[in-house]
C-alpha cells in the first residue's frame, strides 16, 4: 500500500469513527433573517445554545450539535436558501455554567443540543403573540429508546413546568401541554403532563412526519389571568388544538426553545437524532408572520374552530 492510500484510509477511518472537535459557544448565537424573524432585543436576535462548561470559563459543544445548511448544497430548506440542522449523539449532556443544572446528572438523566432565547425579564415574553415555526424530520429518523423526546418548547423563564412541549413519541409527533401544572389548584405541587389525559394530543400522523416540512402556527395570550389566557395551534394549516386559561406561571414570562432534548437514550445501539429547523417567527399580529409564503391565510386560519375546547375549572 503506498502512502497516498495510507493517507486516504486514515482520512476515511477518522471521518466516520465520530471524532469531532469541541467548539466554545458561550457567546450567543445570532441567526440570519432567512430562519429566524421577529425575536429581537437590544443586541439582536441572540441565541443560546446548550454547552458543556469547562474549567477555563468556556461552554463547549461538539461541532455537529449545529449548522447552518444551504439548498445549494441540497440540505432541505423550507423557504429562502438556509435552514439551520442539529443533531444529538448519545451522551450529549448539558450544563450551562458551573453548578448548574446538569443533565447527565439528572434524575433521570438526560441529553440535548437546544437553542433558546436569552433567559432574562427584557427577553421574555408575554401578551397577546403569534408564532411560528417549520420543522424537518429526515425519512430515516431511528426509533431511539428514550423516557421522552422533545423538539421544541414554549418554557416559563423562572418556573420548571414547561407549559408547552412539542414531542416525538416514536413515529408520531404529539403536543404535550403541562397547563393544569400552573393552574392554581397545582402550582408548585408534584406535576406532571400524563396526569391529565387531555394534555397530551397527536397532531401529526407517520405518513405525514418524515421526509417533508412541517408548519406549525401558534396564537397565543401568554399571561396568568385564568380568564384571559389561551393557546391555539395550527398544523399544516388545520386548528389541532385550543386552550382557554392560564398559560404562564404568576409573575412570570415565556421563552421560546428549539432543538432537541430527550431523556437518556437507553440503547447501546447507534442513538442519533437529526432535525432541521426554518422560518422561526414571531409578531404581534398573524398578517406579520407572511403565511401566504408558506401557502397558508390568516382569514382562513382564525376562522377554523375546534368542537372542543379544552378548559381547566
Amino acid at each position: 500500500m503506498n502512502k497516498l492510500s495510507l493517507v486516504i484510509l486514515f482520512i476515511f477511518f477518522w471521518s466516520n469513527t465520530g471524532f469531532t472537535e469541541d467548539m466554545n459557544v458561550k457567546k450567543k448565537i445570532k441567526f440570519s433573517k432567512d430562519i429566524v424573524q421577529g425575536y429581537k432585543n437590544d443586541m439582536g436576535s441572540l441565541w443560546g445554545l446548550s454547552c458543556t462548561y469547562s474549567g477555563d470559563n468556556k461552554c463547549m459543544t461538539p461541532n455537529y450539535a449545529y449548522k447552518i445548511v444551504s439548498k445549494d448544497e441540497y440540505y432541505p430548506v423550507r423557504l429562502g436558501k438556509k435552514s439551520v440542522r442539529m443533531e444529538l449523539r448519545k451522551g450529549d449532556c448539558h450544563q450551562k455554567r458551573k453548578g448548574s443544572h446538569n443533565d447527565c446528572k439528572a434524575s433521570p438523566p438526560a441529553e440535548r443540543h437546544e437553542f433558546a432565547i436569552e433567559y432574562d425579564k427584557s427577553t421574555g415574553i408575554n401578551g397577546k403573540i403569534w408564532h411560528a415555526h417549520s420543522m424537518f424530520l429526515p425519512s430515516d429518523t431511528s426509533i431511539i429508546n428514550s423516557e421522552w423526546i422533545t423538539m421544541g418548547q414554549f418554557h416559563n423563564i423562572d418556573y420548571d413546568k414547561p407549559p408547552v412541549n412539542f414531542d416525538l413519541k416514536k413515529k408520531h409527533f404529539e403536543l404535550v401541554t403541562r397547563f393544569h401544572c400552573i393552574h392554581p389548584s397545582k402550582l408548585n405541587k408534584s406535576c406532571n403532563s400524563d396526569d391529565n389525559l387531555k394534555a397530551i394530543k397527536k397532531i401529526i400522523n407517520t405518513n405525514k412526519l418524515f421526509g417533508q416540512w412541517n408548519d406549525f402556527v401558534v396564537n397565543a395570550n401568554w399571561t396568568s389571568n385564568i380568564k384571559e389566557g389561551f393557546f391555539k395551534l395550527w398544523v399544516n394549516g388545520k386548528l389541532v388544538y385550543h386552550f382557554v386559561g392560564r398559560t404562564v406561571a404568576p409573575k412570570d414570562q415565556i421563552t421560546v426553545q428549539f432543538g432537541i432534548y430527550r431523556g437518556a437514550a437507553r440503547s447501546s445501539d447507534d442513538a442519533n437524532h437529526v432535525v432541521y429547523y426554518d422560518e422561526i417567527r414571531k409578531a404581534k399580529s398573524c398578517k406579520k408572520l407572511k403565511l401566504e409564503k408558506f401557502g397558508y391565510f390568516c382569514k382562513d386560519l382564525e376562522n377554523q374552530k375546534m368542537e372542543k375546547i379544552y378548559k381547566l375549572q
